[in-house]
């Protein structure tokens, strides 16, 4: 500023952009940025769109995970943890998909949750709840001894013991801290 003969230590912008700074000492950095208006000369919409992508993703932002590849690094451990520490996960994410959706739709817990008409994430009371909704429905003595009602309550005997165990082994693995 003219005629100040102190040191520029604070910096006040020069324009919107916030690239370039004027360095004025303390008093004339707060008079300019008072009286500054960063939204001069923008339109109404322009002013909007500005503030509404401050608020929502106009920021810079970096890629959660190792190397900026969370997913690939998640899913190669996982599959470490399971096939052991030599096996090699499909390289491409189609195969891996195609193997992770084969592989559980085809479980014994996954037939037996699709029996029963349930869903993960289980609790054991869910698990319990629907065994006995469905018991009480296809008990052969409500259906006056029908024969499909009495086969079909095998089938969800066996698929509640499936999963009763399933759970009690999952119940069973150490807390993972």
């Amino acid at each position: 500023m003219p005629n100040c003969y102190l040191n520029g230590e604070h910096r006040a912008p020069k324009d919107r952009s916030l690239s370039d700074y004027y360095h004025f000492c303390f008093e004339h950095a707060r008079d300019y940025n008072k009286a500054w208006n960063f939204f001069a000369g923008m339109s109404t919409h322009d002013v909007e769109e500005h503030i509404y992508n401050s608020m929502y993703g106009d920021r810079p932002t970096w890629t959660y995970g190792v190397n900026g590849n969370a997913e690939d690094a998640l899913y190669q451990s996982a599959w470490k943890m399971k096939f052991g520490e030599d096996a090699e996960p499909p390289p491409n994410k189609e195969e891996r998909m195609r193997n992770s959706i084969g592989e559980s739709h085809h479980s014994k817990e996954y037939e037996a949750m699709a029996i029963m008409g349930l869903e993960p994430p289980l609790t054991f009371d869910a698990i319990k709840l629907k065994y006995r909704e469905l018991a009480m429905k296809h008990h052969p003595d409500r259906n006056q001894g029908s024969q499909k009602s009495e086969e079909l309550l095998k089938t969800i005997n066996m698929a509640y013991t499936v999963l009763k165990l399933a759970y009690e082994k999952f119940d069973k693995l150490p807390d993972q801290k």
